[in-house]
């Protein structure tokens, strides 16, 4: 009887990590194609949420601009014209403004001697 107690372990054991290990599988794999789908957000927007703004501010900002759509005439620009800075333009140099600070924060805290 022993043995066939044993047996049934096993097999209880095997289907248990079968199944968990398809749940694991169905869990990972099953969202990838809706993401895939999304569109990818705007530039200023992902910047300004890895700058650590509040994404209810800016997904207010994004709803108030989002009738704000291009006309044709903004389209077809001439290449010579000079773009405007947008506000992505301004996020990036913050964050080049911050790196910079970081940089030379930690090159202080190496010339400090220590005690």
């Amino acid at each position: 009887m022993q043995v066939l107690a044993i047996d049934t372990a096993i097999l209880v054991l095997g289907i248990v990590g079968v199944v968990a290990a398809v749940v694991a599988i169905v869990v990972i794999v099953s969202p990838w194609k809706g993401v895939r789908d999304e569109q990818p957000l705007p530039e200023d927007v992902e910047t300004r949420l890895l700058l650590g703004e509040d994404p209810a501010v800016v997904a207010a900002d994004v709803d108030a601009t989002e009738g704000d759509g291009a006309s044709v005439h903004d389209l077809n620009g001439d290449a010579d014209e000079e773009k405007p800075a947008t506000n992505g333009d301004a996020a990036f140099k913050e964050l080049q403004r911050l790196d910079d600070e970081s940089a030379e924060s930690a090159d202080d805290a190496s010339e400090r001697p220590t005690d």
